[in-house]
């Protein structure tokens, strides 16, 4: 499996969340958002990301939305890229130059800009466990494992 597609077509099935494209209405709002905190913006990476699917949620992976959604069926909420980015920078102060894109169970998904990559961090040490080029390699990386 190599690209979203391959990964959302073995998951779409098993209970994925898979929530409506971004609009760029949507991306703006977000951007200018992030920028007023004081956050880095979203790389064009997962601005494309957003823009196929305005977040992810499947088997303990997690890609934040441009806003809140909540999935009815399940009554799940999937938090935004603002608001997990204001909690996650309260606790990790020694990460600003980090936009978080998303967490599971042990690691916490980020753009890194100072390198221009997007890594992998273990949820309790922030040690690097894994870096990639692109979102979208980052995103078949560890969604992959997971199936």
């Amino acid at each position: 499996m190599e690209t979203y597609d391959d990964i959302l077509d073995a998951v779409v099935d098993y209970g994925a969340m898979i929530v409506r494209p971004a609009t760029a209405k949507d991306l703006k709002l977000c951007q200018k958002d992030l920028k007023d905190m004081g956050f880095s913006l979203i790389p064009q990476g997962y601005a494309d990301f957003l823009s196929k699917l305005n977040g992810f949620a499947w088997n303990g992976i997690e890609f934040f939305s441009t806003d809140q959604v909540k999935d009815p069926e399940i009554n799940y909420m999937l938090n935004d890229i603002v608001s997990a980015n204001e909690q996650f920078i309260e606790y990790n102060e020694s990460l600003t130059h980090c936009l978080q894109l998303g967490r599971s169970d042990m690691d916490i998904f980020v753009y890194n800009t100072e390198n221009g990559r997007y890594e992998v961090l273990d949820h309790e040490a922030r040690d690097v466990m894994e870096d990639f080029e692109t979102f979208e390699e980052m995103f078949v990386g560890v969604s992959v494992s997971r199936i």
